[in-house]
């Protein structure tokens, strides 16, 4: 039997556990930490899961020591968790990170060098099982680890692997943040619809379905992105009247550039 204890479970560890007790039927125990757990919770209802709300609610000994902790909480929370979670762990135990722009070597100062850390940046949208992660393993980490970690992080959506762990600041930036930057195009769009003459209601209808109409379609096609908008816009039409606002020169291209080196540059802050 593998132990694995998800240490945090809000919304991003709630979505895995989830997933993992509905699609995975390796031999697998599931202990949840959070102290924000109550009788509501998936993880206080289901009776595969060990829930608690402090780590002392356990006892530890050789056969309940975890073999993966998977750290679900927010960055700013790990410095104070760490020395606890260590505490519980054994020699063999491996790490993964959900933990935005936290690094494995500051992860390894505090959990020790020789400890095997898999780094990972999943999305939101892995709550209805559309995610894509984002993984990068230490060398440490086992081939069995290796493989079971990846069938965990697929029961939320696709999964990339990493050469260069300095790709996870851009991958934060664009697929971590990036559904923020989708939502708000929504907000954006439903409030020039109101402000160019329509009502509320249906504006807000009118900019969810639009938004995710052309997500879908863009998914099931063949096409590209832009051989897409280039199929919609007729020549000296209503769309190219709007593109030639979106694509000039301070238009949408260089602020969404400017977006995500700025989340770029914060996820590399969050990691020092």
């Amino acid at each position: 039997m593998t132990r694995i204890l998800l240490a945090g479970c809000g919304k991003m560890g709630s979505a895995m556990l989830e997933g993992w007790l509905a699609q995975l039927d390796d031999d697998l125990q599931f202990m949840v930490f959070d102290p924000m757990l109550d009788d509501q919770h998936i993880a206080s209802r289901d009776d595969r899961v060990i829930a608690m709300t402090a780590l002392d609610e356990q006892d530890w000994g050789k056969d309940s020591q975890p073999d993966m902790i998977v750290l679900a909480m927010k960055p700013q929370m790990l410095p104070d968790a760490l020395p606890s979670l260590k505490a519980i762990c054994h020699q063999d135990t491996v790490f993964l990170s959900i933990a935005a722009g936290i690094t494995m070597q500051r992860l390894k100062d505090h959990l020790g060098d020789d400890r095997a850390i898999i780094r990972t940046m999943p999305n939101t949208p892995a709550a209805i099982g559309k995610g894509i992660t984002a993984m990068i393993f230490d060398d440490a980490v086992s081939e069995e680890m290796t493989t079971l970690s990846r069938r965990m992080m697929a029961v939320i959506g696709d999964v990339v692997d990493l050469d260069d762990e300095a790709d996870m600041d851009v991958v934060t930036a664009v697929s971590g943040s990036g559904p923020a930057y989708v939502f708000l195009m929504r907000e954006a769009l439903e409030s020039a619809a109101i402000t160019a003459g329509l009502k509320p209601e249906l504006a807000a209808k009118l900019a969810a379905a639009t938004i995710g109409g052309a997500a879908d379609l863009m998914e099931e096609s063949d096409q590209s992105p832009s051989q897409l908008r280039i199929n919609v816009t007729s020549p000296n039409g209503t769309t190219q009247a709007a593109l030639d606002v979106l694509m000039d020169e301070d238009g949408l291209y260089p602020l969404m550039t400017k977006a995500v080196i700025a989340a770029r540059d914060r996820s590399k802050e969050l990691g020092k």
